[in-house]
């Protein structure tokens, strides 16, 4: 386990952090010690030599347990992000922080964002100030500022993100208690999902799958999503499930499973923990604020530990994910007796030829 960056974390593991053909990456400052808060842009396979400072916020006002949560295109030197109820951009070669949206009078923007592969449009969610719904999921022109509404919801919907495999399909998530939601993952097409439709059926013959972190596929339609330990019925892990009919496969069995991660290939998922894989229980019982990092073989289900690290309150989950090229996984290293985080990276075993 090898220190990328210490006073900082990962973005979302929905959204894209890597920029520069995939050799930088964009990483929040998050210190409470210090107060600091930023983005900035490292060399993942150097850290914090290379570290490039982005942006520097303002102090909020929508709260102090606010965070930033970047997304960049994926095939544009761009980044969006979401502070002070306002949308912001930044052009990552040479531009300066523009304000490109800001939320209606009496609402509230939700913090995270995403932008299209080219990096010309941004989705967001907007909501009433101290409501949780009705949702207006808004597509933002960066051309322009122009915002057009796609599509809403009278329940909490949040978690925006483009699929990278076919971008004219938005997923989104139903929020809320894991445990009391039956229909957590949405994906909308303008043409054959306008209002959206439920992914995943996550009734079984003994209960309902509590499920949830899902992170949609780079090689294919669809996301791979864990049904938690705290799920009422089995079988419990990680799942890949498709918005087009095909049925949704049991990848491999867990009963802990958090978060996760795939890599742009298909060939690998990563999954962290609610507690030791070796703890007996399941969720979050003798969990002891343990999570271990987990490689995941799509096509047999085998598991491999890669680390151990800590669980703990945002930012201080470990959040892993793949690097572009595959060759290591990244995850937040917390420490919850001084609330620190660091960013490291881990090794993926690679087969011998």
């Amino acid at each position: 386990m090898t220190p990328l960056l210490t006073g900082a974390h990962l973005p979302y593991p929905h959204t894209n952090g890597f920029h520069a053909d995939g050799e930088r990456l964009v990483l929040t400052r998050h210190s409470p010690a210090t107060g600091a808060l930023g983005l900035t842009s490292v060399r993942w396979r150097d850290g914090e030599r290379a570290a490039r400072p982005l942006y520097e916020p303002e102090p909020s006002t929508t709260g102090p347990e606010q965070l930033l949560w970047p997304d960049v295109a994926l095939a544009a030197e761009r980044m969006a992000w979401v502070w002070n109820d306002a949308l912001h951009v930044l052009d990552l070669d040479s531009g300066a922080p523009e304000r490109l949206y800001t939320a209606a009078r009496g609402h509230t923007l939700q913090n995270l964002c995403s932008l299209t592969a080219a990096g010309d449009r941004v989705v967001v969610m907007e909501q009433p100030v101290g409501r949780e719904h009705p949702v207006t999921c808004l597509e933002i022109s960066v051309a322009t500022g122009r915002a057009d509404e796609l599509f809403g919801t009278d329940w909490f919907a949040n978690h925006p993100a483009h699929s990278p495999h076919d971008e004219s399909w938005l997923a989104f998530a139903h929020e809320g208690p894991a445990r009391e939601v039956p229909d957590r993952i949405w994906a909308r097409h303008p043409v054959r999902a306008p209002r959206g439709r439920r992914v995943l059926d996550q009734s079984t013959d003994g209960g309902t799958l509590a499920v949830g972190h899902e992170r949609w596929m780079f090689h294919d339609l669809g996301a791979v999503v864990c049904a938690y330990g705290e799920s009422e019925a089995g079988p419990r892990g990680l799942y890949a499930v498709h918005p087009d009919g095909r049925a949704a496969r049991l990848v491999s069995a867990g009963e802990r499973d958090w978060h996760c991660d795939i890599s742009r290939d298909g060939r690998w998922a990563v999954v962290d923990t609610t507690g030791p894989l070796d703890a007996p229980g399941r969720g979050w019982q003798n969990a002891g604020q343990v999570s271990d990092i987990v490689l995941v073989d799509m096509a047999t289900g085998a598991r491999t530990p890669l680390a151990r690290t800590a669980a703990d309150r945002h930012p201080r989950h470990p959040h892993p994910v793949f690097t572009p090229d595959g060759t290591a996984v990244l995850h937040n290293h917390g420490d919850p007796s001084t609330g620190e985080v660091a960013v490291v990276r881990v090794p993926v075993p690679q087969p011998v030829s």
